[in-house]
């Protein structure tokens, strides 16, 4: 679930107020909301700019990424408009549970995408699905490291929601939202229940602690029971996922051994 980022040159100098009709509302910790048209990376932005303010919340938001990239550096597109680009930097001192804040964006995002009608589901390490694995976004997350101090964590959300040629979507196994709900699906609507749910989730994981927060990810998560293929560095895996461990690995019985998985990309595979 972590990637580790290099800080470079980044498009994003300034916030902005978030312009009619794209009214998003914040929400507790994140009562700040920033938008940009553009930007390299929203992630990127908001590594470069936690330091200065390392105790200090922060969301942006963009109509366009031109650098967006996912797990492993591999690009990441999406039409101007066509989604929900955001990232959120959380301040997080105990670097023993940084590892739940991503958990608790999952959970967020699959609680904000109920509330517009839809049910979607996680795909261990960092997908939304639909109910027929139909990847429908991805989340990024990576520490923030100022002079060799942990001071919290960038988490990253795309969800496609709107896109202008739905066949090329389909044809890449893929899905929006509006496709789904058959109804156009408001961007500034879904941010602002994404940026609620996520400040209710880590609010949940501060006083509550992480065991309630990893059930809750577990429960929501499509790969558990799964006949998986995890394709990795050092060679394939293709075995049952039986669970996701504390730390947030996957756990896989591959015939009756038991393997734990921190990093890989999983294939669901589908009975012939």
């Amino acid at each position: 679930m972590w990637s580790a980022s290099w800080l470079t040159k980044y498009l994003y100098t300034a916030p902005m107020s978030l312009p009619s009709p794209f009214a998003v509302s914040g929400s507790g910790r994140f009562a700040q909301v920033d938008h940009v048209a553009q930007t390299g990376s929203t992630n990127d932005d908001l590594l470069a700019v936690a330091p200065t303010t390392p105790t200090h919340p922060r969301v942006l938001i963009a109509d366009e990424q031109v650098a967006g990239r996912g797990r492993r550096d591999r690009t990441w597109t999406m039409p101007p408009g066509g989604g929900l680009l955001t990232s959120f930097f959380v301040p997080w001192i105990q670097a023993d549970t940084a590892h739940m804040v991503p958990t608790c964006l999952g959970v967020a995002a699959v609680n904000a995408i109920a509330e517009h009608d839809r049910d979607v589901l996680l795909k261990w390490p960092n997908d939304l699905v639909d109910a027929s694995d139909r990847k429908l976004g991805g989340m990024l997350s990576s520490a923030v490291v100022d002079d060799g101090r942990f001071i919290g964590v960038v988490a990253g959300l795309g969800c496609n929601v709107s896109w202008p040629t739905p066949d090329v979507v389909e044809l890449a196994n893929a899905t929006c939202l509006d496709r789904l709900a058959e109804r156009p699906i408001n961007r500034a609507d879904l941010a602002t229940s994404l940026i609620r749910a996520f400040d209710d989730a880590l609010s949940s994981l501060e006083s509550a602690g992480p065991i309630p927060m990893h059930d809750q990810y577990r429960q929501r998560c499509r790969t558990i029971g799964q006949q998986v293929r995890v394709e990795r560095g050092a060679g394939d895996l293709i075995g049952t996922a039986t669970d996701i461990d504390p730390s947030g690995a996957l756990l896989l019985d591959v015939d009756g051994v038991q393997h734990r998985v921190d990093v890989g990309d999983v294939v669901h595979l589908r009975p012939q």
